[in-house]
């Protein structure tokens, strides 16, 4: 399966050469870095933080794409031109940046491509600023949330107002009575006629490859739909990833009982799991922080700990010896079968200690990453 991935990859994106970066917008595919969501547009020749242990992928409208694997800072047209990719193994280590054109995949039926397909849909059950294919009709996607079936859209400035039924269908037309303008806003309303959100619309060229396509949406605010292109490329390019530190770096030093705040990011949603180890060895789980608490993280929101959602403290121990911090990403929620998933702030008996380890190297068809920090005392 590994070698057929590879040489999958190898075919979709073609020969792969250094080629010098020019300055241009780009969007974020996929990163671990504070700071970076997918979607977030890095406008032109302006400067980019990746701290050590964290990577990011950028896309431009041309083609090229750019991941940087800190430590980092500053432009990405200003990036060694020795840069290039060595093959599918260094996405996930070695060479700290890598380039590749996807112009050589766009008779390939590119992850870009196939992202086009849905780009322009039209969800009224989410908010914000959402786009519309210049010159074309769009369709109205069928909204998750029952209470907006049938839903009202009604034009803010000229008044004029659609009831939208989907019945069995996944999607709809969008309605005759209203317009699509450029800055259009519309009130959506539920079954029971209570407006709920507003929509903004944004008319945007629909022409051109898919990466042009993806940084015109993303620059246009239409994050969602931008993510319909860009979250194939992520899953084709990067693979689950996590990372950790704290607010003192990565190499840490603290006096006993100093505060120790952790910061932690995945590229994408995953189910994390967090593990103190003290300085006899004991391991004693800190997140989830508890039995009823979810261990689901969303995909580049940074989550610090303690926090709203892990609020015990953290307190560096004695000299006597040095604290690490160990944290697992996971593609499904693992549940139950990690030992002390119902006992957070507790430390594991050895026995237990043991069956984690079991469990997490038995793990087959899971993708899976670890990180963690060692938190020095003086």
């Amino acid at each position: 399966m590994r070698k057929a991935t590879c040489a999958a990859l190898a075919l979709l994106f073609g020969s792969l050469a250094s080629v010098p970066v020019q300055a241009a917008e780009a969007v974020v595919v996929a990163s671990t870095a504070p700071g970076y969501a997918q979607g977030q547009v890095v406008p032109d020749g302006s400067s980019v933080t990746v701290p050590d242990g964290a990577n990011a992928l950028f896309l431009f409208a041309n083609g090229r794409m750019v991941r940087v694997k800190g430590p980092f800072e500053g432009a990405l047209d200003k990036m060694p031109e020795s840069s290039s990719w060595n093959g599918v193994g260094s996405l996930v280590g070695g060479e700290r940046f890598f380039q590749t054109d996807l112009g050589a995949a766009r008779a390939l039926s590119s992850p870009l491509q196939k992202g086009a397909e849905q780009a322009f849909a039209i969800d009224p059950g989410q908010p914000g600023t959402q786009c519309v294919k210049a010159g074309s009709t769009p369709m109205l996607q069928k909204p998750q949330d029952p209470a907006l079936i049938p839903a009202t859209l009604r034009d803010t400035a000229r008044g004029t107002a659609a009831k939208v039924s989907w019945d069995k269908a996944p999607s709809v037309p969008w309605p005759k009575e209203l317009s699509v303008k450029d800055g259009t806003e519309l009130s959506v309303a539920g079954a029971d006629g209570k407006p709920r959100h507003a929509l903004h619309l944004r008319v945007v060229d629909g022409g051109g490859e898919g990466a042009a396509l993806a940084v015109r949406l993303a620059g246009a605010g239409c994050a969602a739909q931008a993510a319909a292109l860009l979250t194939p490329v992520r899953d084709a390019m990067a693979p689950l990833n996590l990372y950790l530190s704290t607010d003192r770096g990565l190499y840490p030093t603290y006096k006993a009982g100093d505060p120790v705040k952790l910061v932690l990011q995945t590229n994408r949603d995953a189910h994390v799991y967090c593990y103190l180890r003290n300085v006899r060895g004991q391991l004693t789980p800190i997140f989830p922080p508890g039995p009823s608490a979810s261990s689901l993280v969303e995909g580049h929101q940074t989550l610090s700990m303690p926090g709203d959602r892990m609020p015990m403290p953290l307190r560096a121990g004695e000299p006597t010896g040095d604290q690490e911090v160990r944290c697992f990403a996971a593609g499904r929620d693992l549940g139950n079968d990690l030992p002390g998933r119902r006992d957070a702030f507790r430390p594991l008996s050895d026995e237990a200690a043991a069956r984690l380890e079991q469990t997490l190297n038995s793990l087959r068809q899971t993708d899976l990453v670890m990180a963690q920090v060692i938190l020095r005392v003086d």
